[in-house]
C-alpha cells in the first residue's frame, strides 16, 4: 500500500553570483541518498553570470570530473553517463546507518562533503478526519482565519485584507516508529500533506499547518515507541449545501539530517540569496534521507 520514492534533485543557483565574482564558476551539486535505494546518480552543474541565460545543457554542465563515492569503507566508482551526469558503474544499495563522503575534483578545484544514511522509516497508519460541514471563516491569502478568534490573536488588520469563504477542514494523523534508539544522531523529519486539488487553491489552518520540519525527538510519543504528527488544510467550497470536494491526498514524512532541514528552510525563504549547504568548494547539499509516502482519497 506504501507508495515509497526516491528523490534526485539537481538545481542551481543563478543568484549566487551577486556575491561571487562574476568571472568564477562555482560547481552545484545536490544529492539525496535514500535509506534501503539504490545509490542515486549525481549531476554537476556550474554557476553562470547573474545576467546571464541559463541553460541545462553542455554550456552548463560541469564535464570531465573525477566523483569518489564512499559508503563506510567502500568506494563505489561512479562515471559520467551523460552530460554532467554520474552514475555508480555498478548498483549499490544505500546502507541505513552509513556514514557517506563525497568528494569531486573538477576545474582544479576539489569539493567536499559527508553525510549518513538515516534509519529507514514507515508509516505505522494514517487517520484522517473531516469537519461534518463547511466551516465560515476568513481567507488571507492561502490562510484559514476563524473570525472568532481574529481579535483575540491581535490580528484585527486581517479585515481589510482577508474575504470571507467556507471551507472544510481536513485533518490527517501520521503515526510511524521511532527506531532511532541509540542511534546517537539528532535526526530531524519533515511531514507533508499535500492534497490535489486541481486548480483551486490549497488552504493551510492557521493553527494546524499541511507541513511541518522540526526535530524527530521533539515530535511526542503516542506510546512506548510510535511517534505521531498531526497536520491539516482547508478546502473551500462556495455555499454551505456543497460536499466537500474528493480528491487525493499524498502523505510524506522524511527522516533527514539537519543539514537538510536547514537546507530545505534556507530555500523557501525569499529572503536567502543561498540556502545554507554542507558541502565545501561548492552550493548545494550531500545528505541522506529515508522517505515513506502514501497516497489516500479523501471524500
Amino acid at each position: 500500500m506504501l507508495l515509497r520514492n526516491t528523490v534526485l534533485v539537481i538545481f542551481f543557483l543563478m543568484g549566487c553570483e551577486a556575491v561571487h565574482p562574476e568571472d568564477t564558476s562555482l560547481l552545484v551539486v545536490e544529492s539525496y541518498v535514500a535509506a534501503g535505494e539504490p545509490l542515486p546518480q549525481i549531476t554537476l552543474r556550474r554557476t553562470a553570470p547573474l545576467e546571464a541565460r541559463y541553460d541545462l545543457n553542455q554550456s552548463t554542465a560541469a564535464i570531465g570530473a573525477r566523483v569518489e563515492f564512499m559508503m563506510q569503507d567502500i568506494l563505489v566508482p561512479y562515471t559520467m553517463q551523460g552530460t554532467g551526469v554520474y552514475t555508480p558503474l555498478t548498483p549499490v544499495t544505500a546502507i541505513p546507518g552509513a556514514e557517506l563522503d563525497l568528494k569531486v575534483y573538477w576545474d582544479d578545484q576539489v569539493i567536499t562533503a559527508n553525510s549518513r544514511v538515516p534509519p529507514p522509516i514507515s508509516l505505522d497508519s494514517v487517520s484522517i478526519e473531516v469537519s461534518d460541514t463547511p466551516i465560515p471563516g476568513l481567507i488571507l491569502d492561502s490562510v484559514f482565519v476563524d473570525p472568532l478568534l481574529v481579535d483575540s490573536l491581535g490580528l484585527q488588520a486581517l479585515g481589510a485584507n482577508a474575504r470571507e469563504g467556507l471551507v472544510y477542514l481536513v485533518e490527517a494523523t501520521l503515526y510511524w516508529t521511532d527506531n532511532t534508539e541509540g542511534d546517537g544522531n539528532d535526526w530531524w523529519m519533515r511531514t507533508q500533506l499535500l492534497p490535489r486539488l486541481g486548480q483551486s487553491p490549497r488552504l493551510s489552518n492557521f493553527f494546524l499547518s499541511p507541513e511541518a520540519l522540526q526535530r524527530e525527538r521533539s515530535v511526542p510519543f503516542v506510546n512506548a515507541k510510535q511517534r505521531s504528527w498531526s497536520g491539516a488544510y482547508a478546502v473551500q467550497v462556495s455555499s454551505s449545501s456543497n460536499h466537500i470536494p474528493v480528491h487525493g491526498l499524498r502523505i510524506g514524512i522524511v527522516r533527514c539530517t539537519r543539514a537538510y532541514a536547514q537546507f530545505v528552510s534556507g530555500s523557501s525563504n525569499p529572503g536567502e540569496s543561498e540556502p545554507p549547504s554542507n558541502v565545501t568548494g561548492a552550493l548545494g547539499i550531500f545528505t541522506g534521507l529515508a522517505i515513506d509516502t502514501l497516497t489516500v482519497e479523501v471524500q
